[in-house]
């Protein structure tokens, strides 16, 4: 398995989104709590909580990654015309003239593509906790206001994401008809 460190960043930003968020609505809950555990003055208790922060980020952030793709990418396309259309793209990069170019600029765009329709998913996570929490657990002017600013930027990444993949779109059509 070829592992590439791009790939905890990749798989931990969702995770950590996430992370933060929930973090952010138990601090409107009970600051003090949370103050105990990050910013005591017991070096293990900080490293232990950091640790177990960016670890259950990174494992998070790929199962956010793998929903993300399911119901991001792979019940909305039609499969068996995907892979005929993806072979075909490789195929005319490989073979083109500048084909680690095109590939690298390819590999880079889809890439985006996916990280950011998991971060996407991570915010609509987020939103949807926020909103059972808010009527199960505890609610208030704050945790409105963090909900507001979760759903704002959720419109901003979701806005990212239909550009990078218009973008991907676009590309795809240039590499079919130039090449």
């Amino acid at each position: 398995m070829n592992f590439d460190s791009k790939y905890l960043v990749r798989w931990g930003i969702p995770g950590w989104t996430l992370l933060f968020i929930l973090l952010g609505y138990s601090s409107l809950i009970d600051f003090d709590s949370v103050k105990q555990i990050f910013f005591s003055k017991s070096a293990p208790v900080v490293v232990g909580s950091i640790t177990l922060f960016i670890g259950a980020g990174v494992i998070l952030g790929n199962i956010i990654h793998q929903i993300s793709m399911t119901f991001g990418f792979i019940i909305w396309t039609k499969r068996k015309k995907y892979f005929k259309s993806e072979y075909e793209i490789d195929t005319k990069i490989i073979k083109g003239t500048y084909g680690k170019d095109i590939q690298r600029i390819y590999s880079y765009r889809l890439g985006n593509v996916h990280a950011l329709r998991a971060l996407f998913f991570s915010f609509l996570i987020s939103i949807i906790l926020l909103v059972v929490f808010s009527f199960t657990l505890y609610f208030s002017y704050s945790v409105g206001l963090l909900l507001a600013v979760v759903i704002f930027l959720n419109i901003i990444v979701l806005n990212n994401l239909i550009y990078f993949q218009r973008n991907l779109d676009f590309f795809i059509k240039k590499v079919k008809n130039d090449f």
